[in-house]
C-alpha cells in the first residue's frame, strides 16, 4: 500500500482521540501480547491503528475494519507501559468510523449477530479445562438467550436496515 501523506491531516487524532497520551505510544506491540483479537484474520493490530491515526490517514482508517474484531476484553489497558489507553483508542475509531459514513457497517457485525461476540473467546477452552476451569459461560452456549439477543439485535437500526446479511444466520 502506497501511502501519499500530502493527502493526510496532522490533526486528525485531535478529531479521533484528543489526548496527547496517544504520542506516548512508540509501537512496541505490548498492547497486542494478551489481545485475543490479534490472532484473527485479519488480525487486531492496535499499534497500527495508533499509528494510523497520529499519521492522520483518514481513509486509510474509514476502510479499516479491524477495530471492530476488538472483544473488549481490555487485556491491552492492562498491558500498555505508556498508558496509551488502547481499548479507549479502538472505541474512538469505531464511533469516528460510525460518524463519518454513514454507510459503514462492520463485517464482524455478522460475527456479533451470529456467537453474541466477535472473537471464538469460548470456544478454545482446553486450557481452562487443563486448569480445572470451568468453561466460559457465553451466550452462544444458551440457545434461548441467543435468540433473544439475536431479537434484540435485529431492531437496531444498523442490523434492521442491512438484514440481508443476516438470513439463514
Amino acid at each position: 500500500m502506497d501511502i501519499d501523506f500530502n493527502e493526510s491531516r496532522s490533526d486528525l487524532w485531535k478529531e479521533i482521540y484528543n489526548t496527547e497520551d496517544l504520542h506516548h505510544c512508540y509501537n512496541c506491540g505490548t498492547c497486542i501480547s494478551g489481545c485475543p483479537a490479534s490472532n484473527g484474520d485479519p488480525p487486531l493490530l492496535i499499534r497500527n491503528l495508533a499509528r494510523m491515526v497520529i499519521l492522520g490517514l483518514e481513509e486509510e482508517l474509514l476502510e479499516e475494519d479491524t477495530p471492530w474484531a476488538c472483544v473488549s476484553c481490555s487485556k491491552c489497558e492492562e498491558m500498555c507501559p505508556m498508558d496509551v489507553k488502547p481499548f479507549e483508542l479502538v472505541l474512538a475509531i469505531r464511533k469516528w468510523q460510525a460518524q463519518n459514513d454513514v454507510t459503514y457497517v462492520p463485517t464482524s457485525i455478522v460475527e456479533i449477530y451470529k456467537r453474541g461476540y466477535t472473537q471464538a473467546v469460548g470456544v478454545n477452552t482446553e486450557l481452562r479445562n487443563q486448569l480445572g476451569l470451568p468453561d466460559l459461560p457465553t451466550i452462544s452456549k444458551d440457545p434461548v438467550k441467543l435468540k433473544l439477543y439475536q431479537e434484540m439485535l435485529m431492531k437496531t437500526p444498523v442490523i434492521a436496515d442491512n438484514d440481508y446479511m443476516f438470513k439463514g444466520k
